[in-house]
């Protein structure tokens, strides 16, 4: 038999004003984990609120308010950060999300939106910023510099059409970020594109 839900309210109101949340979250409020399971199920079902993946619900119904909040630490970018920062007209087909935490899926859907993770290094999780998102939801998006580290790392944009950012970005600041990526791949070949943007100013 499930306990009143009425016993645990102010908690799980407390809880369900994150972006993301799961048993875990419940269980750190001092409700029992067992009963946890069985009450966000009862919640996801009676529609109040949804299920991102299993074991992880939100009452939010923006993509990329939750993207970012699925899996910790984490943060947004590569084509969506280039449109949050108005970097690009193209609208993104998917929400891409890099966290140096392993996952056993790498795409998952939510509200028919594909939202794609790219595992990297510890040593990459830097230069991203909060952005206030829609609804006041403080998101974390990579900076313009960052994006085109994790372009080059990741291979999720090609080089020309990553140039444009590069074209407005801190060169001096992007050499900085290619250093401390600790990938001299990614280092070598954002020399090679800062000179070659010299070279056709």
């Amino acid at each position: 038999m499930l306990m009143p839900v009425v016993k645990y309210r102010e908690a799980l109101d407390s809880v369900m004003r994150r972006p993301v949340f799961g048993t875990e979250d419940l269980h750190h409020e001092k409700i029992p984990n067992s009963y946890s399971k069985k009450l966000l199920h009862m919640l996801a079902k009676s529609g109040k609120i949804r299920s991102i993946e299993k074991g992880k619900y939100t009452c939010l119904d923006d993509p990329v308010a939750v993207a970012a909040f699925i899996t910790r630490p984490s943060y947004i970018s590569l084509w969506m950060a280039m449109s949050i920062r108005n970097l690009t007209d193209q609208v993104p087909f998917a929400i891409e999300v890099v966290t140096s935490r392993r996952r056993f899926r790498s795409r998952i859907e939510f509200l028919g939106t594909p939202i794609i993770f790219h595992t990297v290094s510890p040593k990459l999780m830097f230069g991203y910023e909060n952005i206030i998102w829609k609804g006041n939801i403080r998101v974390p998006v990579a900076s313009r510099e960052k994006i085109i580290i994790d372009a080059v790392y990741t291979g999720g944009i090609s080089e020309e059409e990553i140039m444009p950012v590069l074209k407005v970005s801190d060169t001096s600041m992007l050499r900085k970020y290619a250093k401390l990526a600790g990938d001299k791949p990614t280092e070598d070949k954002i020399e090679r594109m800062i000179k070659c943007l010299h070279r056709k100013r």
